[in-house]
């Protein structure tokens, strides 16, 4: 298959790109002088994607829930889907987000569960989704809208929290939890990978958690990678009981697929080095 996948150099791209060519797949990347805004057409006319994994958005810590940058990539995204659809590419592997979920006690389900954007990033990706089922209710092309919960591992950026616990402990200093009780499904970006190409080569079309429907305490988390100061474990059956804010995935469409992740929490955190 012929994968044209944006966001390629970012965490989850650069690892969509090596399973990609694992499996046998052949890539074509957005490359400088190249951004979204300017597509490469004469170069994707020329590689003729059959498939598109859009990975592509301002995702840095502390600046891409509010960002501007937001509103500019709703509009880029829409230029270059269109502009594919155009060119004959059937399959398309969107990212959404878990922000587009009010926080709940139960395990988020894409088709039911309340839709709830409250940040310009949550607020874009949302407006996005809604423009594409427009556009590809008249088409015969796929769409995948993947919404990934919390991605980590090894090459994240540094200012992501689980990042931030470990170089606490190497520092042998304590790190405030802004919310310790919160409840988070935790998913490696090995398994994010895997899941988007499985949609990707299955042709999936609707929307589709990408997380494992287990959830983690953030409190736990810290004393999990041995965090001084004495953080917070919280010992509760979250499988059976969520507290209200919990942002945790139903993955049952996605395990109908024939998906299970590779990593549970603890052989996850397993993939950073010296933790």
């Amino acid at each position: 298959m012929k994968i044209f996948i944006t966001g390629h150099k970012g965490f989850i791209g650069s690892e969509i790109c090596r399973q990609s060519r694992a499996l046998g797949h052949e890539i074509m990347g957005l490359e400088k002088p190249n951004r979204m805004e300017n597509p490469p057409w004469d170069e994707l006319k020329a590689f003729q994607p059959d498939a598109c994994i859009h990975a592509a958005w301002i995702a840095t810590p502390g600046e891409y829930t509010t960002s501007p940058l937001n509103k500019s990539h709703y509009l880029w995204s829409l230029q270059l889907i269109r502009g594919l659809i155009d060119l004959g590419t059937s399959g398309f592997v969107v990212l959404g987000t878990c922000a587009e979920y009010a926080p709940a006690s139960f395990p988020l389900m894409e088709d039911t569960s309340l839709e709830l954007p409250e940040s310009p990033y949550a607020e874009e990706k949302h407006r996005l989704h809604q423009e594409l089922k427009n556009i590809f209710s008249d088409s015969e092309a796929s769409l995948a809208w993947a919404r990934i919960f919390y991605p980590y591992g090894p090459g994240e950026h540094p200012g992501r929290l689980i990042s931030q616990i470990i170089q606490s402990r190497r520092e042998g200093r304590s790190l405030q939890l802004n919310n310790p009780m919160g409840v988070r499904d935790y998913i490696h970006v090995e398994d994010v990978a895997s899941a988007l190409l499985l949609c990707c080569q299955r042709r999936y079309h609707g929307s589709i958690n990408i997380g494992t429907g287990r959830g983690i305490v953030l409190g736990d988390l810290g004393a999990m990678i041995g965090l001084p100061g004495g953080v917070m474990k919280a010992s509760m059956n979250i499988a059976n009981s969520l507290p209200a804010d919990s942002v945790v995935a139903d993955i049952g469409k996605l395990k109908a697929l024939g998906w299970r992740p590779r990593h549970g929490i603890e052989s996850g955190l397993r993939t950073y080095s010296k933790i």
